[in-house]
Order: structure tokens, then sequence, then C-alpha cells
């Protein structure tokens, strides 16, 4: 109870004198408010210190005659900015709250619950929580509108009708650099309605700079005794003070003083102080300023249109391997096409198996515009974050398993991802045989991401039969079936077609399409005639056609170079390299190494894969989004539908 009672009294001691700081009259000087004190008799300048909770050193400072000779009505000055109530002249950049908009997300096609989490740094779980139908997957189109993640790094908007990019940034106390930076896909034409980017708030606190600067202050206040026939004007010449300055000090509206009366000199000096001021960038208030940023973000050189060097980085994860030895010659055949083009090529190749530390010195001294990565699996890390801090592309060209491209704006995904993949064909599959009905074959692999697919595609009407009785079914006269084959297994596989081939003999007029599974592709030597023979569909990421016209050019040019034929392979590691030398010099060469401002390249010279690159969202990579369904014919005839 005492102890509460002494809080209280000190709290009310507080208030009071508080409130008499808040009765003080007041001047301004110099540009500054200062207060003032007429002294009472027995008064001592600690005392009012003291009285006032003001620093004694500055109070001295001010008042140096006061100090030396206080008298009863000596006029005492303080600044106002140094106490309780001090304005704060960086309040313009104090930290803002924005009060968290839902994300609202539009499934596209490909897409996965894991994806989005990663996208918007939102947990699994809540996704989930929110939306207990995802964990059976997502439809194309449907909307998610999800909670953000207060403790994620961005905060994530919608850009909203009359938005641009200067307006965002004050929006949310950042600047149109960070925004750019944290977007990259993000450009001043591409900064469209309804499209979503990712904001680190109140990042203008990071613009804030300490420079000294010289200022005029305050250096003390010395009183005058004006005598008969002064004027503002003779006590100015005599004391060196601005006229001006004295009548402000001594907030008179009088023509001139009185005579005997005490005026306020304030005596004026020229310090060097340090203070915050906000950098501001002139250039984000017009849009060639706007790019002029862009441009030097992304390392736009003074060229735009045309680079006169490319400087290739290609990677080997593991230089000894049939794999890397023939993408290397592959894509050198690719090089040996190009003598005639405007551009300088480098090609540097690395061993991938050397400690990252070195790699990187490697690559920070060779600078490429380029960088080329073999790995099939456990994509390097390192590499992806040094293709976003250099603005690098990195083209992952095999691992299937690199899901980087989701928040790594450097990455580049040749081999289109699964989830995408099988959605993209068992559409089209689903397009051209929706009249059909749809048998599921031998044992249930949940793994199988195009059974899934497919099965959604149907809405999940289906007859399962094993491969055994498949040998026994008796179709319908008037049926279409669609049939899909789980088997891997290349013994499953041939009891599979000896099933169909089976139904085919005794039921001669059935109205069946038979889809194989994406491994069946590396089957064709054992079954490519039977897959011809009852017309099997083979969905798959690449198709290299070995009777073509320009796959036997290749291995003309291949073998005139290296003494020898290209590995067999699947895909082929020879013609991936070759395709990928083709598509990309001329794409990096024509952008300016920006694949923002264009990645159109050729695909006439492809064998195998043929490349459409799509940037999954303003702060992603890209993904080849093109696919295939490969449809046998009798007599060995394969047609490559191309799935785009």
């Amino acid at each position: 109870m005492i102890r509460r009672l002494l809080l209280l009294l000190l709290f009310s001691i507080s208030l009071s004198v508080h409130g008499d700081k808040l009765k003080l009259p007041t001047t301004e000087m110099l540009g500054k408010e200062y207060y003032y004190y007429e002294t009472k008799r027995g008064e001592s300048l600690y005392g009012i210190a003291r009285k006032f909770d003001w620093n004694i050193d500055e109070l001295v400072r001010l008042n140096p005659e006061a100090a030396s000779n206080l008298k009863k009505g000596s006029r005492l000055y303080y600044p106002i900015d140094d106490v309780f109530d001090k304005k704060d002249e960086s309040s313009g950049n104090q930290l803002s709250y924005f009060e968290p908009e839902p994300i609202e997300h539009t499934v596209k096609k490909g897409e996965t619950v894991y994806g989005i989490s990663k996208q918007y740094e939102i947990p699994l779980e809540m996704i989930y929580q929110a939306y207990p139908s995802t964990k059976q997957g997502l439809k194309t189109g449907e909307t998610l509108v999800l909670e953000q993640n207060e403790n994620a790094k961005y905060y994530y908007y919608k850009i909203k009708p009359g938005d641009t990019l200067y307006s965002v940034a004050q929006k949310f106390n950042t600047s149109i650099e960070t925004l750019l930076k944290d977007n990259p896909g993000l450009t001043e034409k591409k900064f469209k309605i309804g499209e979503t980017v990712r904001v680190t708030l109140n990042s203008n606190l990071n613009r804030i700079r300490t420079k000294l600067v010289e200022e005029e202050r305050l250096a003390k206040v010395e009183n005058y005794k004006v005598e008969k026939d002064d004027t503002w004007s003779s006590i100015s010449e005599k004391t060196g003070v601005e006229e001006e300055i004295l009548k402000e000090a001594n907030n008179s509206s009088q023509e001139n003083p009185k005579a005997h009366e005490v005026v306020t000199v304030p005596i004026v000096e020229t310090v060097e102080v340090e203070k915050e001021i906000e950098f501001e960038d002139p250039r984000e208030l017009t849009s060639e300023g706007i790019r002029e940023i862009y441009d030097s973000i992304h390392g736009v050189p003074a060229d735009k249109e045309r680079l006169t060097e490319v400087r290739i980085a290609l990677i080997l994860d593991d230089p000894s391997s049939k794999k890397d030895i023939d993408f290397t010659r592959g894509f050198l055949v690719g090089l040996s096409g190009m003598e005639s083009t405007p551009y300088r090529i480098d090609l540097k190749v690395m061993d991938g198996r050397v400690a990252p530390n070195l790699l990187s010195e490697n690559l920070e001294y060779y600078e490429p515009n380029l960088i080329i990565v073999t790995a099939d699996k456990a994509f390097p890390l390192f590499l992806a974050d040094y293709g976003n801090s250099n603005n690098v592309q990195i083209v992952n060209v095999f691992d299937l398993k690199n899901d980087l491209f989701e928040d790594n704006s450097s990455i580049v995904q040749i081999l289109p991802p699964s989830s995408y993949l099988y959605e993209h064909l068992a559409g089209k599959i689903h397009e051209e045989n929706s009249y059909r009905q749809l048998i599921m074959v031998g044992d249930e692999d949940e793994s199988d991401g195009m059974a899934i697919e497919l099965l959604n595609s149907f809405n999940g009407v289906h007859e399962s039969v094993s491969i055994e009785d498949l040998s026994l079914y008796e179709p319908n006269i008037m049926d279409s079936l669609l049939i899909y084959a789980y088997p891997v297994k290349k013994d499953e596989v041939g009891d599979f077609l000896q099933a169909i081939e089976n139904i085919k003999e005794t039921y001669p007029a059935a109205d069946i399409n038979i889809v194989g599974r994406t491994n069946w592709a590396a089957l064709i030597d054992d079954y490519g005639d039977r897959f011809g023979e009852n017309e099997i569909i083979i969905p798959a990421r690449v198709w290299l056609d070995e009777e073509s016209s320009d796959w036997n050019i290749f291995c003309e040019k291949y073998e005139e170079m290296f003494a020898g034929s290209p590995v067999r392979s699947f895909p082929n590691f020879a013609a991936s390299g070759y395709d990928c030398a083709n598509y990309f010099i001329p794409v990096v060469a024509l952008n300016g190494g920006d694949f923002n401002s264009g990645i159109s390249g050729s695909n006439d010279l492809a064998l195998q894969s043929e490349i459409v690159l799509n940037r999954v969202n303003n702060w992603g990579g890209f993904i080849n989004t093109n696919g295939y369904l490969l449809q046998f014919h009798p007599e060995g005839r394969v047609e490559k539908i191309l799935v785009k």
C-alpha cells in the first residue's frame, strides 16, 4: 500500500512538472522554438534546471550571463526539442503498420500445395486447415484465399486499379528499387492489375543516411539595455545580430524598443552536426529513371539490343561420366554451327565436384552471363544463390526434383516439373477421349502422377482390373475404352502388352486407346514394334527421332569431331547439349542477358526438346512448359504430338 502511494506521489510530481513546462511561454529564434522563463527571488540556475527537468549544461551554455549573475526577473531560454515532448524529426520514416490483406491465389496448371506454400511462405498446415480438400490435390482455376503468415519475410500484395510502382512503394514505405529487387520478373510495363508482388515493408528505413552538415544554431543569449536613441537597426549594428532576428527573439511588433528596456540578443554560431537524412532517388519519378534502376539491378548492358560476347559456364556434375562427356560434345557440335554469329562465344567448362567456395571464386573471376548445370540430383544450392545474387540465369538440364524455380528468379528448369507435365498431358488425353470408359490396369501406384491427373480428368470414374483379368476382359461391341497401364517393370509391361493383344485378337473390332507410363519411352528397343502394333500413347518430356535427317546430320558432325557415335540414352545426352546451345546462346545474346525482355528462342534446330519458357511468378524462375504425347503407329512410325 505504501509502495503504491509512493508511486502515485511520484507520478503526481511528474505530472505537475510537465504541467509547469506546458504553461511556459515560448518564442522562436532561428527557426526553432524555445521556452523562456523569468526568474523569481531566491531561485538558482540548478534549482530551475531540476524543476523543469532541463539539462544544466545546455541551460548554462545558452544563458551565460545568468550563470554568473542570476537576478530576479532574468529571462532564461531553453530549447523545446530537448525535453520530454521532443519533436521527432524522423517521424516520416518510422515503422508503419499495415493491416494484412488475404492472399488470393488462382491455381495454375501443374501447381501443388507445396509449391504455393513455398511461394507465399505459408506453412502447409495453414493451407490444409483452411482448405482440407487440398490434401487430395488442387483444381486448376480454383481460387484460394489465404491469410498472410505474420512471420514471413515479405508482404504479398495484389496490384489494384490505379496502382503504380511509385504509389505501391510509397504505400508500404519502401522504394521502387527494393520492389524490383524483390520481384525480378517485374518491370514497369509488366506491372498489371491482379498480379501479386512481394514487398519488403518499411525498407525505406534503410535509406536513412547520417551526414555532416553545417547549420546555424543559437550559441547563447545575451541581454542588452536599450539606450535613449536606440533603434532595432542600431542595436543590430552594435551586436552584429540581424534586425529581424532581434525582433523575433523579443516577440516585438514595436517599431523600436523603449529606452532602458532590456532586450534579448541571440548570438549565432555555425557548427557541423550529424543529421539523419532520407536518401531520395529522383529516378523513381520518371519512366526513364525507373528503367535506369531496372537496368542497374539486372546488369543490363548499355546496348540493350545485343551482347557482343556470350560467356557460358558449363558446370559438369561428373566430368568423367558418359552423361557429361556426351552432353559437352553435343554442346560443342551446337557451337560449331555458330561461327558466323555477330557476337563472340566464350565457353568455360568447370568441374562441379570441386569445393563450393573454389567454384564460386572461379565464377566470380570468369563472370559468365549464362550458367548451365548438368547435375541430375541434389542440385547445388550455392549455384542457385550465385545466380540470384549476380543476375545470371542458371539452366538446370536434368534434375527433375529441383523445385528452386518456385522462389528463385535465376533458375531455368528445362525438363517440365512432374506436376505440370502430368496435368498438362492428362488434360490433352481427356480432351480427345472424354467419351471413352477409363480402365486402370495393374497395381495402383500412388506415386504415379500421370494416373492421378488422368483420374481427376475423368472425375474419378473408372474401372480397375489386374493384368491377369485384362486378358479375360470382354469389351462390349459398343464400348469405347481408354486403358491406362500402371506397370513399369519390363516383364510386367510385356505381360500387359500380351493381355492387350489377346483382347484385340478375340475382339478385333474393339475400340481401344492405350496410354502407357512415361518411362516406357526407355523400353522402345525392347517393345517398339509392339507399341506400334497396339498404337500405344506414351506421355514424354522429350523425344528424339533417330530416323530424322536432322539427327543423321548431327551424328555425322559428331563423328567427324569426336571419332565416334553419341551414347544411346533417354533422354539423349548429346541431343540435350545440342538443344541447349542452339536455344540459350542466341536468346542471351539477343536479350542482353535479361530474360524479362524476351526469351523467344528458336526451336527450329531442336533435336529432342522444343523449349518454351514461362516465369512461374514475379519472384520465381522459369519452367519449360512443353510436353509430348508419343503416338506409336504400325511399321515403326512414331508421331510426336507437341502439347504446349
